[in-house]
């Protein structure tokens, strides 16, 4: 974590690295006239964050019912956008299907040559940052289906290790 922070959430540098690629592919795709990779990536990711916005939301208000609810549907929303969408239709289109651009005149096959690789590479991050997420929230469904507790474990580092000296000393002091 960056040392001038006391408090770090613990998926920083995922978040960091995600916000950087995110924006290389907004600039990226704005000033190569990849306009419609760039309009696909943020559909993508527009459509999946209200659910996870929701979800949160439920959980620090401390409604149950709704947080899981909001928490079922953020997971299937995530999955098929991000995991399915992004991967299997939109990445296959960038690797397949952008020649297609070039061929009909409306780029420059300098640029498209040249510049391809980059947004393959990131938008293949992107998809990678997804899968670490998503294991991420398979664990928080582990916990708040086995547990009864629905806890965000990319907030604060700190607070995950609170969490988890609580269940130890909770533990010991159900079996004394």
């Amino acid at each position: 974590c960056v040392g001038w922070s006391k408090t770090c959430r613990a998926d920083f540098r995922e978040m960091f690295v995600h916000h950087v690629v995110t924006n290389l592919l907004i600039i990226g795709s704005s000033h190569w006239r990849f306009t419609r990779i760039g309009s696909m990536v943020f559909l993508v990711h527009d459509i999946s964050d209200v659910p996870v916005d929701l979800s949160k939301l439920a959980n620090f208000v401390k409604w149950k019912t709704t947080t899981i609810v909001c928490f079922v549907s953020m997971v299937l929303v995530w999955l098929v956008s991000r995991l399915i969408i992004l991967p299997f239709v939109i990445y296959r289109a960038v690797l397949w299907e952008s020649y297609i651009l070039v061929s009909v005149g409306g780029l420059d096959p300098i640029y498209y040559y040249a510049y391809r690789p980059f947004f393959f590479g990131l938008i293949g991050v992107i998809i990678l940052l997804h899968l670490v997420w998503f294991t991420m929230f398979i664990r928080m469904g582990w916990l708040l289906v086995s547990k009864g507790e629905a806890h965000d474990l990319s907030e604060h580092k700190k607070g995950e290790e609170q969490l988890q000296k609580q269940h130890h000393t909770n533990g010991k002091q159900k079996s004394s």
